[in-house]
């Protein structure tokens, strides 16, 4: 006797009608529609820790770019029909494709570039019932959602059984209006899950339960109307690899069809309920909405639950619905709750629909040596509590306590594999910590777990691993700025075995370099190393030697790379200008500071550098008082002369300008030189010139463009200095500091 079940792999009335039928047939033996090499994995279903949602990830240990995820929910029907089984004794079958075939047959297909399904041939049109079968079936029912019609007609009706033969009723007539449409894929796995049901019979079974896809069940239910030798002739010759197998933790994010998964469903949270209690799945789902609500401070009274489970099953009874659905819920919360406010809801939604619940394997599930590691340093730097957490949490490290800048280097270790559990936001400034503090985000993902296995092939620790992996990729790096980048990430990692490495090859590299504007792009990452390697304890003197190699050959090159420039390689010139003064006067060396400021002083007197970089160095050279206020007033007077075109002035203008207006605002010559040079361009010149003059000013401050607002308006600098230096020093007030102010400026 072959009884076949088609189910939704995730429905929640599919799992209880399951559950019903398989102890009214009492069988012997039970096929599940799964891969068959994932047998291996039965075993650990009878662990109690074991606790969905969680996945079957099967993958080939040799390359680990083949992999494969089969997730389960306490709702799906094969995982309550696999736990029936092993709780009643009954021997169970995967009877799917093996996934070692699947894995080979994918290989062959791409290397021979064959199309995997023709339906996704774009040449060929296709009808719905082909391409969309659920949607087709719908429509026809007068529903324009698929999945409500499902929920409808099948996973709300928990226990009649009676609808697994009008589910393979339906399905056969669907199938054969679109027999010369399914797929070559289909085909030979339904001709592997009949092989597997024969061998079945020949071992002795007598009452088999075949659970599957309902789009399945019509191939497997007649057994006899198909040939053995057919379907021995269609899986001759396929090669099958070795795979690997373990259970990893799952989400409810993860199941959800938003999430871009195939067989997933729109609302596992609600289906969660369904299954558990469907008689008072309603009030619960309100209830948790009210109590949402109250943890946001808005409306959630017991009062506003009740009145809304009123209004849902009110909604369903008027579409004739038998029981209430996540359309009927939504509806009449964002009624009751909401006030029509759709916005509302939307804060929670996510919560009571999809839902955050996440699955648990237990310890004694096999792992590889670096997941080990990893938790076992997770565990070390106090980081349980957001392990495998996969809402967003912000942590903020203070890289002066040992524990905290262990966390840190273990962060940057994982980024260092492409594991991106955290993602470093800014240094927080401004915090107690200053410079010592990082900001991460941490949001784990359950496809984590395989970039853990994927990177366990280059080490067995974190440490190791990471090392290893970037020893592989300095292999192929050959241009500057991104050997620079590695070594910022490997100071941060603290990985010093490699240093010495990474350092002579950018060495060796960068002598046959002569490009300055790659030498002035490789400087920022080594600065930074070199300011946050201090700060991390870490020895940077080799990085200073690196560094002291390339600002002198950047000073000699530059002021040659700064004439005749196109517009493009200027505003780049413009940027890197500023970024490697930034970088020279971070080091506070006075002799690099000295070459660097000579090297400005030369691009500033050379009649063939551009406006704009002359304006900038221009800039540079007052606030470090090389030029002073006479030579700075008589470049600006001549720069702003009628001898020189507009669009040169206001280039000129907006590189002199860049970074802080109070250089204008505290100086009156300065202001009335740029203030008479705008009185005097023609109106429509000046509103070609707007945008120019608009992306000069839109950087400065609030405060600074009104105080430049007030000038405009007729006050002078003059008034406005006064103004600022008319504040007086209250020495009671200012004694308080005073002694801290000493310390700091030692």
């Amino acid at each position: 006797m072959i009884e076949v079940f088609g189910i939704r792999h995730h429905g929640p009335g599919s799992a209880r009608r399951l559950l019903k039928a398989l102890e009214a047939l009492n069988p012997d033996v039970l096929l599940v529609e799964a891969p068959t090499d994932a047998e291996m994995l039965l075993d650990s279903m009878s662990l109690p820790d074991l606790i969905p949602p969680v996945a079957m990830l099967l993958y080939d240990k040799n390359d680990l770019s083949k992999a494969s995820y089969y997730p389960f929910a306490e709702f799906s029907p094969e995982w309550q029909a696999i736990k029936y089984a092993l709780t009643k004794g009954i021997s169970i079958k995967f009877m799917d494709l093996p996934q070692g075939i699947s894995f080979e047959k994918k290989s062959k297909e791409k290397d021979q570039n064959i199309p995997t399904d023709p339906k996704q041939n774009p040449t060929q049109s296709l009808p719905k019932y082909v391409t969309d079968p659920l949607t087709y079936l719908a429509e026809l029912a007068g529903y324009s959602d698929s999945e409500r019609w499902w929920e409808a007609t099948f996973e709300e009706q928990f226990e009649d059984t009676e609808i697994f033969p009008a589910l393979l009723e339906l399905m056969t007539g669907l199938r054969e209006a679109s027999q010369d449409h399914i797929s070559p894929d289909t085909l030979l796995r339904e001709a592997w899950m009949r092989k597997t049901m024969r061998t079945s019979i020949k071992e002795g079974a007598e009452r088999m339960a075949v659970v599957c896809g309902a789009w399945h069940a019509p191939a497997l239910h007649e057994l006899d109307q198909y040939k053995s030798a057919e379907d021995n002739r269609l899986l001759k010759g396929l090669k099958k690899i070795k795979i690997s197998g373990t259970w990893i933790p799952w989400t409810y994010s993860r199941l959800a069809s938003q999430g871009g998964y195939g067989a997933g469903v729109t609302a596992p949270a609600w289906y969660q309920l369904l299954f558990k209690n469907p008689d008072e799945a309603v009030l619960h789902w309100m209830s948790k909405l009210g109590r949402l609500f109250r943890a946001e401070d808005m409306d959630g009274s017991p009062a506003h639950a009740i009145e809304a489970v009123n209004l849902a099953e009110t909604l369903a009874a008027v579409s004739d619905q038998q029981i209430t659905g996540i359309a009927e819920l939504r509806a009449a919360a964002i009624a009751i709750f909401c006030n029509g406010d759709e916005a509302q809801l939307r804060l929670v939604e996510d919560k009571m629909i999809i839902g955050e619940t996440m699955g648990n394997v237990p310890e004694s599930i096999p792992k590889v040596p670096l997941q080990v590691d990893l938790e076992k340093s997770i565990r070390s730097v106090r980081f349980g509590k957001v392990w495998m957490i996969t809402s967003t949490q912000e942590k903020i490290l203070d890289l002066r306590k040992p524990t905290q800048l262990k966390a840190s280097q273990l962060l940057h270790r994982m980024l260092m594999l492409d594991i991106s559990w955290g993602q470093l936001t800014k240094i927080a400034k401004g915090s107690n910590a200053g410079a010592f503090s990082e900001v991460w985000e941490l949001e784990w993902q359950p496809e984590f777990l395989l970039k853990i296995i994927e990177a366990g092939m280059w080490g067995n620790t974190v440490a190791v691993a990471a090392s290893n992996k970037v020893r592989h990729e300095m292999k192929s790096l050959s241009v500057l700025s991104e050997l620079t980048q590695l070594i910022e990430s490997v100071f941060n990692a603290d990985l010093p075995d490699i240093v010495s490495e990474l350092l002579e090859k950018i060495s060796d590299i960068s002598v046959n370099i002569y490009d300055v504007a790659q030498l002035m792009d490789a400087l920022t990452p080594l600065v930074n190393a070199m300011r946050y390697g201090s700060t991390r304890g870490l020895n940077t003197n080799n990085l200073g030697q690196l560094i002291d190699q390339f600002i002198p050959r950047i000073t000699i090159a530059l002021p040659n790379e700064c004439s005749n420039l196109d517009d493009a390689a200027t505003a780049l010139m413009f940027k890197r200008i500023n970024a490697t003064n930034r970088n020279i006067f971070i080091l506070n060396d006075p002799s690099m500071i000295n070459l660097w400021l000579t090297t400005l002083l030369t691009i500033q007197q050379n009649d063939q550098t551009n406006p704009l970089l002359q304006g900038a160095t221009t800039r540079i050279l007052f606030d470090k008082e090389v030029l002073n206020i006479e030579t700075v007033s008589n470049w600006l007077d001549y720069t702003l002369s009628a001898g020189q075109s507009r669009e040169h002035a206001a280039a000129a203008l907006e590189g002199f300008c860049y970074g802080s207006g109070l250089l204008l605002i505290h100086n009156p010559r300065l202001w009335q030189i740029i203030d008479d040079w705008i009185d005097n361009i023609p109106m429509d010149i000046f509103m070609e010139l707007l945008p120019l003059l608009r992306r000069t000013f839109a950087v400065f401050s609030d405060p600074e463009r009104r105080k430049m607002m007030e000038l405009a308006k007729g006050g002078s600098a003059v008034s406005v200095e006064k103004e600022v230096n008319s504040d007086q020093l209250e020495e009671g007030r200012a004694a308080l500091v005073l002694g801290t102010v000493r310390k700091l400026l030692g």
